[in-house]
């Protein structure tokens, strides 16, 4: 975990970009905000020939930061993993504005070991 240069402001609060600044696109040109949500017809946005004809989906993938998840306002780590992965919470919670609480309780571990490794290091120079 790279604690000292790491993703812009941007990016740990508004996240990975799913649905909005990428794109999954299938072998038969079907396009998805996500490669975990390929196949689920629920999130297919277009095709490569008619391009994004779902824009409801690219609005509700807009709404995926670190700001519109209940469960992230008063954690710490929040601006480390910019509200987790949208697919994760939607796999978990059915929500793509869920959270996925092993995945959260799992990712704050990763980054108390990390700043932990960081202090260490810093105190024995």
């Amino acid at each position: 975990m790279d604690l000292e240069h790491g993703p812009c402001i941007y990016k740990r609060v508004a996240g990975c970009g799913s649905g909005t600044e990428y794109l999954a696109v299938t072998p038969t040109g079907d396009l998805y905000p996500c490669h975990q949500l390929v196949d689920n017809r629920d999130f297919l946005m277009g095709n490569v020939w008619e391009g994004v004809t779902r824009l409801d989906l690219q609005k509700s993938f807009l709404k995926c930061n670190v700001f519109a998840r209940e469960k992230c306002h008063d954690c710490w780590a929040k601006y480390y993993c910019s509200g987790g992965c949208a697919a994760n919470a939607y796999h978990v919670s059915g929500d793509l504005l869920g959270t996925d609480d092993y995945g959260c309780e799992l990712f704050r571990k990763r980054v108390e070991c990390a700043l932990m490794m960081k202090a260490d290091e810093a105190t024995n120079q």
